[in-house]
C-alpha cells in the first residue's frame, strides 16, 4: 500500500501541472493565514453568488460524477466541505478543494470522494410521506443539512481538463428519525413536501471522516513550475536550480534524472495521521527540515514547507503556515540523509 501511495505521488510530481499551494506564502505565518482566509472568503462568495443562479430542484436526480460542491452541516458547524474550483495554475487532478477542515491543503482522493457522493445520490428523493406535523418530523428547526450542487447535462471534459460547472442545487433539511430506519427530511424551497430517507446512508455521510477522503500526500509541487528550491536541514543549507534546461545541485551540474530523483525525495515523507494535538506551536520552534519552492513565473505562488519535531515517532508538517498532519520522523531523517549524500 505504501509503495502504491509513493507511486501515485511520483506521478503527481512529474505529470501534474499544478500545486496544492494552500494560499500565498508570506514571511509571517499569521499574515499567511490572513491571506488564505481572504482567498477562501473570496471563493466562498463566488460559490454562494453562483449558487443563487442555479436551479433549485424539487426532486434531485444525479450521479456521483455529476457533483461539484458539497457542504455537510450539523448544529451550525460545517463538518466537511468540498468544492470544485478549477484554476489556471492547476491541473484537473487538483481542481477539488477540501475547504473544511483542511483549508484546501490536502490532495483529494477522488475515488473515495465520488464513492461518497454516490451514497448521497442513492437516496430516494421520491419517498414522500403525508406527515406534516413539525413536532413529529423535527423539521421546524432541523439541525443537520446537506447542500449539494451538481451538473445535469453533457458531462464532457474541456480541453483544459475542466468539467461543466453546476447548474442545479438543493439543500436537504434533516429532521427526526421515524423509528423505522428513516429520517423525516425536506428540501429547502419545497418544505411542503416531506420525505422519508434512509437513516443508515445519512448517518454514514455525517460520520464520514474527511481524512478518509484524501491521499496521504502532504503537498505536491510540479517540478516544471519551480526555478529554485532552498533547503535548510539543521546547520546544512542546500540549493537546487532548474533554469534553461540546466540542472544544479548546489554548485554541481547534474543530469535531469538525478535532479528529478532528489526533487522527488523532497516529497517522500507521507502523511501518517492527523495532528490531534498542537504541541508548542509558535515562531520560537526550530524546524527539523525546511523547504522553500521559488516559482518560475505564472500565477502559482511560492511555497514554504517546514517539518517540526512532534514526539519521538512523528514530525508535523506545515505547508504555508497550515499544519494538519504528521509524518514519520524516520522518513524525514532519511530525507536528510538523501540530501547529504546528493550534494
Amino acid at each position: 500500500m505504501r509503495r502504491m501511495k509513493r507511486k501515485i505521488m511520483f506521478l503527481c510530481i512529474l505529470f501534474l501541472a499544478a500545486v496544492t499551494g494552500c494560499g500565498a506564502a508570506e514571511e509571517d505565518p499569521a499574515g499567511t493565514k490572513i491571506r488564505q482566509k481572504e482567498i477562501q472568503q473570496e471563493e466562498s462568495e463566488v460559490i454562494e453568488q453562483s449558487r443563487e443562479t442555479l436551479e433549485r430542484v424539487a426532486c434531485p436526480e444525479f450521479e456521483g460524477e455529476d457533483v461539484r460542491n458539497v457542504r455537510i452541516e450539523e448544529k451550525g458547524d460545517i463538518l466537511w466541505e468540498i468544492d470544485y474550483l478549477p484554476r489556471e495554475d492547476r491541473a484537473s487532478y487538483l481542481f477539488w478543494d477540501i475547504k473544511v477542515p483542511y483549508n484546501s491543503c490536502a490532495v483529494v482522493d477522488t475515488e473515495s470522494m465520488f464513492r461518497n457522493y454516490n451514497r448521497i445520490a442513492s437516496l430516494d428523493f421520491h419517498a414522500e410521506t403525508e406527515t406534516a406535523d413539525t413536532s413529529v418530523t423535527g423539521l421546524l428547526k432541523p439541525e443537520r443539512t446537506v447542500t449539494l450542487d451538481y451538473y445535469q447535462g453533457d458531462q464532457g471534459t474541456a480541453s483544459d481538463g475542466t468539467k461543466p460547472m453546476p447548474n442545479k442545487t438543493f439543500t436537504l433539511l434533516i429532521g427526526k428519525e421515524n423509528g423505522k430506519g428513516q429520517y423525516f427530511c425536506t428540501l429547502k424551497g419545497y418544505e411542503e413536501c416531506v420525505l422519508l430517507l434512509d437513516q443508515g446512508i445519512l448517518d454514514e455521510i455525517f460520520a464520514k471522516n474527511p481524512y478518509d477522503l484524501i491521499l496521504k500526500i502532504p503537498y505536491v509541487v510540479d517540478i516544471s513550475t519551480v526555478s529554485e528550491v532552498h533547503i535548510q536541514a539543521g546547520d546544512r543549507e542546500y540549493t537546487m536550480k532548474n533554469q534553461d534546461g540546466s540542472y544544479m545541485l548546489g554548485k554541481k551540474k547534474v543530469e535531469q534524472k538525478k535532479y528529478s530523483e532528489v526533487y522527488q525525495a523532497l516529497m517522500q515523507p507521507m502523511i501518517a495521521q492527523e495532528m490531534k494535538e498542537e504541541k508548542s506551536l509558535g515562531a520560537e520552534r526550530q524546524a527539523v527540515l525546511s523547504v522553500e519552492y521559488k516559482r518560475s513565473g505564472g500565477r502559482a505562488d511560492d511555497l514554504k514547507v517546514h517539518f517540526y519535531k512532534y514526539d519521538e515517532t512523528y514530525d508535523s508538517v506545515s505547508v504555508n503556515g497550515n499544519e494538519f498532519f504528521l509524518v514519520s520522523s524516520q522518513e524525514v531523517e532519511y530525507l536528510r540523509e538523501v540530501l547529504e549524500n546528493s550534494f
